[in-house]
């Protein structure tokens, strides 16, 4: 606990913030990303066709694992993987940073070095809108890859990437940055709450540890 004391005063550069969050969430990324591309197979299976005029390919999470691994292979369970460790660096590495930038020099804490909720809601959930923004060609490229299926198991319209680069190509041919943006506003409010809350929970938990330190110690 007195550890956790002195690491609280402790003031890094924005830029070590930055390093830090975006590492942290490259790490869980990459642990995750095949469940998020069975969750993407899943929510598109038939999309824009009518019920009952397609085959129902997947039946539940773990089938769709399955499937994907079967006739793509184990490593498509990691489709899209590079652009969405690039998206996880610029979100949770600009709102993480800031937070923790925000909070080291006392932009987010009250007068008696707590959390303020409404300035850490604000920091926080702004934080977490332009990481989104930035991010938005990142997380539609890594969507379009995930939901890329091999013929023997496709459903609906497939779009036929090489890769990460080939698509960023393909987008801009169709449409520029427009395209590349498709949609860019629509993630922001689910972001901002997202965020929001994560963040300032942490920093009220945070508090009451460190209040438990100061009472121990006193």
């Amino acid at each position: 606990m007195r550890v956790y004391g002195e690491l609280r005063k402790k003031k890094n550069s924005p830029g070590v913030e930055f390093a830090i969050g975006a590492l942290a969430a490259v790490g869980a990324g990459f642990f995750t990303n095949p469940v998020d591309v069975v969750k993407v197979r899943l929510q598109l299976q038939g999309e824009l066709e009518a019920r009952g005029t397609y085959k129902r390919i997947y039946k539940n999470t773990l089938h769709a694992g399955y499937l994907i691994a079967k006739h793509e292979g184990v490593i498509a369970l990691q489709s899209g993987l590079v652009p969405a460790l690039a998206f996880q660096v610029v979100l949770n590495g600009i709102r993480l940073g800031a937070y923790k930038s925000a909070q080291r020099y006392e932009l987010i804490v009250n007068e008696q070095g707590n959390t303020d909720v409404l300035r850490t809601v604000m920091v926080s959930g702004t934080a977490g809108c332009v990481g989104a923004a930035l991010g938005s060609p990142l997380y539609l490229v890594k969507t379009q890859l995930q939901a890329q299926s091999a013929k023997s198991i496709a459903v609906g319209y497939q779009r036929d990437y090489a890769g990460s680069w080939d698509a960023y190509k393909s987008l801009w041919k169709e449409g520029g940055i427009a395209a590349l943006y498709r949609g860019w506003n629509a993630n922001l409010p689910r972001v901002f709450v997202g965020s929001a809350t994560q963040l300032t929970t942490f920093g009220l938990v945070s508090d009451w540890l460190h209040s438990l330190d100061t009472v121990r110690y006193c």
